[in-house]
């Protein structure tokens, strides 16, 4: 599977793969334009399905000999084959079948982004749009946090800042989307005044301020792998300069902390995490301790392959204890997923399931630091955005749910696309 292997991909005048290859970028960042709009991403997604459905009809052979297109097929097996795994022992058959074929269609989207990105301009185009549209984002939120309603009329949520989004889902996806930011920041900055790293500290607010501390860990680990990024792709290796943006973010959240108190309430109950008391942690975790202990108890019985895909909350009343927080609000239901990405792939798809994700994770850091090697200044950023979205330790959106999914999906489409130094 090496990226010399010589595989052509027809995009006469005129036709439809031309036309993707011309203007397919304005597709792709539609699905973060859409973003906030609830479903509103499946949108771009299905049209980007339906045209590599078409693409495939005109080129099937060379699409699936291609390297990139195999790499996506690796990674998408891993997870996708413990989904099917799972089915004949699923809790609820109809949540479990209906995940595992909707995964289908990301490998097909996939064959969009594989035309689409081709060439440095489109790929240098799709960065600058994300960009832009983050940008955005940003500015609506920290209105928000400024006036008490940002541009369409949304207020915080209790002291969180929402933006565009009718959910508290922002600070996640910008904590997922940050290294294809920083990327467009870095060449910028390289380009004229480093000055441009300024910039950080409105993402860093509006992150801070969206009051979600899982996307406080998920951009913390961003930032570290795009400083290692940095620093090892550097033409000239400034770690004075590097300090000193350190620095400047550092300063710039400590005085958002200390004006804040919304920020400061949720430092100081996170900080019972590691106080030893239950009461404290289980605070601190959002009450999250009964639905690990709950999904603990769930994995003992069903530890192979798992409970099926989205079936934890029609089988949680069965393991959780008397006195679940949970079951006094709804005896009938417990909470959607466990707030755990590892934990939930053990429970809903067992033992294989998590294999299948390690082996995912290994496939893409082994491929992703391949790619800073080779100074593939697109595989990197986006790499490092896929693992953000996956790393073992996140606690906030379900795994297997539609926006998480679609996005790590989405972005893998991209990062697969982007393998193979772009035509010219």
């Amino acid at each position: 599977m090496t990226s010399s292997e010589p595989v052509v991909l027809s995009t006469p005048a005129g036709s439809f793969a031309n036309a993707v290859r011309q203007h397919g970028w304005w597709l792709i960042a539609a699905f973060v334009f859409a973003s906030p709009m609830g479903k509103g991403f499946e949108v771009p997604l299905a049209l980007m399905t339906f045209g590599g459905i078409a693409l495939m009809f005109k080129d099937g052979r060379a699409i699936w000999r291609h390297p990139s297109m195999r790499w996506l097929l690796l990674l998408f097996v891993c997870i996708w084959l413990p989904l099917v795994t799972a089915l004949p022992d699923a809790i609820t058959f109809e949540p479990a079948a209906s995940t595992a074929l909707a995964y289908v269609r990301f490998p097909l989207a996939g064959v969009f982004a594989l035309y689409a990105l081709r060439d440095e301009a489109s790929r240098s185009k799709l960065f600058i749009a994300i960009t832009v549209l983050l940008s955005l984002w940003i500015a609506d939120g920290l209105l928000q946090a400024a006036i008490g309603h940002d541009v369409f009329g949304y207020q915080p949520a209790g002291g969180r800042i929402t933006g565009p989004f009718a959910k508290l889902t922002m600070g996640l996806i910008l904590a997922v989307l940050a290294p294809i930011y920083f990327e467009v920041i870095r060449r910028y900055a390289a380009r004229s005044s480093g000055w441009y790293w300024l910039a950080l500290l409105p993402y860093s607010a509006a992150i801070l301020l969206s009051g979600s501390r899982a996307a406080w860990g998920m951009y913390a680990a961003g930032m570290v792998g795009f400083a290692v990024y940095a620093y090892f792709t550097a033409p000239r290796r400034h770690l004075g300069r590097a300090i000193l943006i350190v620095l400047l973010c550092a300063a710039s959240i400590g005085a958002l902390i200390a004006v804040s108190p919304p920020l400061q309430d949720k430092l100081r109950v996170t900080a019972g995490l590691f106080s030893g008391n239950y009461e404290k942690m289980d605070e601190a975790t959002s009450i999250r301790l009964p639905i690990w202990k709950t999904g603990i108890n769930m994995v003992k019985e069903h530890w192979l392959n798992g409970i099926g895909a989205r079936g934890f909350r029609y089988i949680y009343p069965q393991y959780a204890a008397p006195d679940d927080p949970f079951m006094k609000v709804n005896p009938t239901s417990g909470p959607t997923h466990p707030h755990q990405i590892t934990l939930e792939i053990l429970i809903e798809t067992g033992v294989i399931g998590l294999l299948g994700f390690v082996a995912f994770l290994i496939l893409m850091l082994r491929r992703t630091w391949q790619a800073m090697r080779a100074g593939n200044t697109y595989a990197v950023p986006l790499g490092l955005s896929v693992l953000v979205a996956t790393l073992p330790v996140n606690a906030g959106i379900a795994f297997y749910g539609s926006i998480l999914s679609a996005l790590v999906w989405w972005l893998v489409a991209l990062y697969c696309a982007t393998l193979i130094q772009a035509d010219n």
